[in-house]
């Protein structure tokens, strides 16, 4: 059930959401971070969610500026930790 309300919520997500998310998060992002991340989250998201993400981490790494890639991390070690509970 969890999986169907996370992909229903990343396929509805769009750039002004995630550059909204980000913003509240302390994170100005580029439009090409902002085009990055959502690329990201639609393709990846079940690998996030259940599998290991640490190639795709290591990839997105490339991607974005040291300091989005760090709260990216950070928000994902939480998440997990949460799901996990």
């Amino acid at each position: 059930m969890y999986e169907l309300l996370i992909r229903d919520f990343i396929n509805n997500m769009d750039e002004y959401t995630i550059k909204k998310f980000a913003l509240k998060q302390g994170v100005e992002l580029t439009e090409e971070e902002t085009r990055t991340i959502l690329i990201y989250l639609k393709n990846y998201w079940q690998v996030l969610y259940k599998g290991d993400p640490q190639e795709i981490f290591d990839e997105f790494k490339e991607k974005v500026r040291p300091i989005v890639y760090e709260k990216a991390m950070s928000l994902y070690q939480e998440a997990k930790k949460k799901i996990n509970n």
